[in-house]
C-alpha cells in the first residue's frame, strides 16, 4: 500500500519480529491490503479462532475421538500452528478435506476417480496447498494421477486469481517472489527450517526429486499418508508446523508406537528428534 519493496533482500537478515520476510505470493496482497485498515486486535482474534475451530474439524475429519482432540491440538505441530496463526492449520486442513472421508474411527480415505462431481473442490483445495507455500505443491501432482481434470481445474482457478489481481500487482513482482524464495532456500538462512537436505547436508533438488517420485508412485488405501511423507521430505523450509502432515501416516500405523514417538519426539524442539520421529513412522 505504501509503494515500498514487497520482497526486498534486505529482509532475510531479519531474524525474528514483524519485519520477517514475506514469501507467500503476489496475487494474495491485493487481498490481503484492505484487512490493514480494520482494527488489528479483533481481526487477530478472529483470525486464531479460526485456526483452532479448523484445527478441531481437522481431527474429526481424521476419525480422532472428541476426548482425545485436546490433546492433539497441544501437539508441538499443531500448536505452534495454533499460537502464531500459521496459515499451514488451513493448509493443512485442506490436504485432509481432499483425501480423507468423513467419519468416526481410522481415517478412510477418499476413491478420488469415483467423486467426479467434486472435481472443481477438490482441485482448487489441492491446489491452495501448494499455490501459498510453492514447495507443497504435491497434493496437486498426486490428483493429477488419478483425476487429472481435478488437477487442471484447481491450477486453473489459481492462475484466474493471479491473472485478475496482476493489474494490481504488476508483472516484476512475481520475479522478485521467486528470487526471495531462491534466497530462502539458502541453508546459510537461520530461520528457514530444519529440512533433510540442510540436515544431510545435500542439495535441496535431491529431496525434492525423491518427493515427487514418492507423490508419482504411490497407490492403494494408505497413499494419501505417504504423500504427506512425501511432502515433508521435498519441502526445503520445514517447521514444526510442516510436521502436520505426517499424521495421517501416525494414524495408519499402530497407535501404541505412534503415541510415544508423537511425545517423546515431536515433544521438544530439536530437529534431529524431529527427522527420528519420522524416520520411526516411515519405517
Amino acid at each position: 500500500l505504501s509503494g515500498a519493496p514487497v520482497y526486498p533482500p534486505s529482509a532475510m537478515l531479519v531474524e525474528s519480529g514483524p519485519d520477517l520476510p514475506y514469501l507467500y505470493p503476489p496475487f494474495l496482497l491485493p487481498l490481503l491490503s484492505p484487512l490493514t485498515s480494520l482494527p488489528r486486535p479483533p481481526l487477530i482474534d478472529v483470525w486464531l479462532i479460526l485456526c483452532l475451530l479448523t484445527a478441531v474439524w481437522t481431527c474429526r475429519r481424521l476419525g480422532i475421538p472428541w476426548i482425545a482432540v485436546p490433546c492433539l491440538l497441544a501437539w508441538p505441530p499443531f500448536a505452534e500452528g495454533l499460537l502464531v496463526g500459521n496459515v499451514q492449520i488451513l493448509l493443512f486442513a485442506a490436504f485432509v478435506a481432499v483425501f480423507y472421508e468423513p467419519g468416526e474411527g481410522a481415517p478412510e480415505q477418499r476413491d478420488l476417480r469415483s467423486r467426479p462431481g467434486h472435481d472443481l473442490l477438490n482441485g482448487i483445495l489441492a491446489a491452495l496447498v501448494g499455490a501459498l507455500k510453492i514447495t507443497q505443491a504435491l497434493p496437486t501432482l498426486y490428483l493429477a494421477r488419478r483425476r487429472i481434470r481435478a488437477a487442471v481445474l484447481g491450477v486453473a482457478a489459481i492462475g484466474a486469481l493471479a491473472l485478475v489481481t496482476l493489474p494490481l500487482t504488476g508483472v516484476q513482482i512475481y520475479w522478485d517472489w521467486l528470487a526471495q524464495l531462491q534466497r530462502a532456500a539458502d541453508p546459510a538462512w537461520t530461520i528457514g527450517g530444519v529440512a533433510v537436505g540442510h540436515r544431510l547436508g545435500i542439495p535441496d533438488v535431491i529431496p525434492i526429486a525423491l518427493g515427487i517420485v514418492l507423490a508419482l508412485v504411490v497407490r492403494g488405501r494408505d497413499s494419501a499418508a505417504w504423500l504427506g511423507i512425501a511432502l515433508i521430505i521435498a519441502t526445503p523450509s520445514v517447521h514444526g508446523y510442516t510436521f502436520l502432515f505426517m499424521l495421517p501416516a501416525m494414524l495408519t500405523i499402530r497407535r501404541d508406537l505412534a503415541i510415544p514417538i508423537g511425545v517423546l519426539f515431536l515433544g521438544v524442539y530439536h530437529g534431529y528428534a524431529w527427522w527420528m520421529a519420522f524416520m520411526f513412522v516411515v519405517y
